[in-house]
């Protein structure tokens, strides 16, 4: 007498084959970009000396300006999103139910982010940059 076991996967096999020769497969990959290149800062950018000006002839309009209480602070960022799908199916829904399927995914979103936050006057008064995280640095920078 044969294990159980072994029935299942013959079973598991069997219909593997039958979805890959029968079915329907297919590959989705997306690659998406969501704002301009954020440079890192220059050098010449230094706390406390340089102004307002400066910054957006460099960098340009940012993507967010947030006011902080008198003060405020031009958020630039690039997100880099890369997902791939992979699906096998068998076309069977007028004579099974429910339709076996077989689906794989995968996303990695990267973030690159420069923050520059400006007393009120317009004086640079800090500055944080980050490339490549996995986090966007403006949602945990307080933290």
């Amino acid at each position: 007498m044969g294990c159980p076991f072994n029935s299942i996967i013959r079973a598991a096999a069997a219909l593997l084959m039958a979805m890959a020769l029968l079915g329907c497969v297919s590959l989705r990959i997306e690659k998406v970009q969501k704002g301009g290149d954020v440079l890192p800062p220059a050098v010449e950018f230094l706390q406390k000396k340089t102004l307002l000006a400066e910054i957006l002839s460099g960098y340009g309009a940012p993507t967010d300006i947030v006011d902080m209480n008198g003060e405020f602070a031009l958020h630039y960022r690039r997100t880099l999103y890369r997902g791939m799908k992979v699906s096998v199916g068998v076309p069977l829904k007028s004579a099974l139910l429910p339709n076996p399927s077989m689906e794989a995914t995968g996303k990695l979103s990267r973030y690159d982010t420069a923050v520059f936050i400006f007393t009120a006057d317009g004086v640079l008064k800090d500055m944080k940059y980050e490339k490549g995280t996995s986090r966007s640095l403006w949602e945990d920078y307080w933290k």
